[in-house]
């Protein structure tokens, strides 16, 4: 599929390639050029017939080619109106992977949940994001990308509300399994849509502000946190007054952002991409037309494209799904023969290690900060160990986990039931998430810069060592600003180092005609990293404090080794080669 971009590409890469198409040398941007155009061959734009710009003048003579009909129709008030549709839908994606995060330590009590459940609560989107990750990039390209984003993204929202009236433990873990499971499909329609929606300038813009977009849904989930899950919900009926559990509250608030997706992407039109991809040009010039409209307000009649290019059909490679099998396979098979089969492996291991570190942290550090609180607030006046001296950070960790094993279970002290009392959620534990969601929005801002002084490899090593020590350095850490800096330093930077790997991808180690499938192979790997390490993370923990820490910290560490022997570019790795 031209112009495809598949959901497995992390949200915050968005950033770095804005940067990227910024420098580099004249085989980087003629690599960059070709990723354009993904047809049975990779092969160069023809510069001479190449439109960028509001201001360029396509010929009205002739049948126009996709990029001359995009530019003819202008830049404004859809594109404005289009990235205003874009903010819901890229904040329910980020809500659905972090939501649990904020939830977990407010719902132990009612769900009985164990730290071995909270590890699969955290884990379970990306399961689900794992499992159909392809799949939805098969149905995209089949049914079109409007249909998906809308039912997809309504479907994700009944799930998500669904959520909130979980009453067991096993409930909660299968319906965000199938959240996950469906938030891919309108994710990929989505990244694919704004690709298709704009000319070739304008396309890294709107990614910019996806990105943009991302990070303010990183900010604005414990934000939304704070306001909601500290305070007691009560609903009256019947002259009955209920309690209503507070974070039930916060999964339904945070299901809107899907239904609103849901809405505003109903009223844009399909892409004009793959309606030409399918043949149904009448109807594509017909988009064409009102994208022309609405951004110069002039009659669609006076739309200077009269029609078409026939171009590269999908249904040139044939009606069954056997022949589009066949077809895909024979395109992706160099991918894995030598020499790339090795690069991608290496990548892979790259990015695995990378996500077990920053998607297992991250997503832990509101219950860690929660813990903290709750021994602070409990049992630290009456520690005698401790009087005078600043606790390390895995100390209070331990007592608060041995306090929590023996009351929130019911257990008998003394002939006396302990009550299950939940993690105290104090406003420093959701300031502690602001800005460590800050930090990693400053990170990317700097990288953005230095990726082209330092160069990508150099960054990726510097991002995974730093990574690395701070890990090591959190088991010693006393002060709680100094586990709140080192928190946000390591999620930074691994998260940073990870990005770069996509960027690594799409710019040096793999020919064009097979990035995509290089990319969406990588990011599967690291969603089962992710996964990995969630569910690691709270084994490790009942065994020792320190386990997590050397698992997270080793993982950064091979990664920075393993850029080492990352290949550099070939000219001749670029060649076209006969692959269909």
């Amino acid at each position: 599929m031209k112009y495809k971009i598949y959901c497995a590409m992390p949200v915050l890469t968005l950033f770095l390639r804005v940067a990227l198409e910024e420098g580099g040398n004249h085989e980087e941007r003629k690599i960059r050029r070709c990723d354009i155009c993904e047809r049975k061959h990779c092969r160069n734009i023809d510069e001479n017939r190449t439109y960028v710009g509001e201001d360029a003048k396509p010929e009205d003579s002739g049948p126009a080619d996709f990029e001359r009909a995009i530019v003819a129709a202008g830049y404004g008030k859809f594109n404005y109106l289009l990235l205003l549709a874009v903010l819901p839908a890229s904040f329910s994606s980020i809500f659905s992977s972090s939501t649990m995060s904020y939830v977990l330590p407010s719902a132990e009590c009612d769900l009985k949940l164990t730290m071995f459940d909270k590890g699969l609560l955290n884990s379970m989107a990306f399961a689900g994001m794992i499992s159909t990750a392809f799949f939805w990039g098969f149905m995209a390209d089949t049914f079109g990308r409007r249909k998906l984003m809308f039912y997809g993204y309504f479907v994700t929202g009944l799930l998500s509300l669904a959520t909130s009236f979980s009453h067991t433990s096993w409930l909660l873990i299968i319906f965000k399994f199938l959240d996950g499971v469906i938030i891919s499909g309108p994710y990929a329609a989505l990244m694919s849509y704004l690709a298709e929606i704009h000319d070739e300038v304008h396309r890294s813009r709107s990614y910019m502000w996806l990105g943009v977009f991302f990070s303010l849904g990183n900010i604005s989930l414990p934000c939304i946190a704070w306001l909601i899950i500290p305070k007691k919900w009560d609903i009256t009926f019947l002259s009955d007054t209920m309690e209503i559990n507070s974070w039930r509250v916060f999964l339904a608030i945070c299901s809107l952002p899907e239904f609103l997706a849901c809405a505003a992407l109903f009223a844009f039109p399909e892409s004009p991409r793959f309606l030409i991809l399918k043949g149904r040009h009448d109807e594509a010039l017909n988009v064409f037309k009102r994208i022309y409209s609405l951004n110069t307000g002039k009659d669609p009649d006076t739309y200077p494209i009269k029609s078409l290019q026939d171009e590269y059909s999908i249904k040139s490679s044939g009606e069954t799904l056997r022949d589009k099998l066949h077809t895909s396979c024979k395109q992706i098979k160099p991918l894995f023969l030598p020499p790339n089969v090795f690069k991608l492996i290496l990548i892979s291991m790259i990015q695995l290690g990378a996500t077990i570190g920053s998607n297992s942290l991250r997503l832990w550090m509101p219950q860690l900060f929660a813990m903290i609180e709750s021994y602070k607030s409990n049992l630290m006046k009456g520690d005698n160990r401790v009087s005078g001296l600043q606790s390390s950070f895995c100390y209070m960790l331990g007592q608060e986990k041995a306090y929590v094993n023996r009351t929130h279970y019911n257990e008998t002290i003394n002939n006396v039931t302990a009550t299950c009392v939940p993690a105290e959620l104090n406003s420093r534990v959701f300031i502690n998430s602001i800005v460590i969601a800050v930090t990693g929005v400053i990170g990317y801002t700097l990288a953005g810069t230095l990726i082209t002084v330092v160069g990508k490899k150099k960054l990726m090593a510097i991002c995974f060592l730093v990574a690395a020590a701070c890990c090591g350095s959190l088991y010693w850490a006393e002060d709680t600003n100094g586990i709140l800096g080192l928190s946000s330093v390591f999620v930074a930077m691994s998260s940073i180092g990870g990005a770069t790997v996509i960027n690594l991808i799409y710019i040096t180690l793999f020919p064009c005609y097979s990035r995509t499938m290089a990319v969406s192979t990588t990011m599967m790997m690291g969603r089962i990293g992710a996964v990995i390490g969630n569910l690691l993370f709270p084994i490790l923990f009942d065994l020792s404090c320190l386990g997590p820490f050397i698992m997270i910290g080793s993982a950064s560490l091979v990664s920075a080794l393993l850029v080492i022997v990352v290949p550099r570019k070939k000219p001749e790795d670029e060649k076209p080669k006969d692959i269909v």
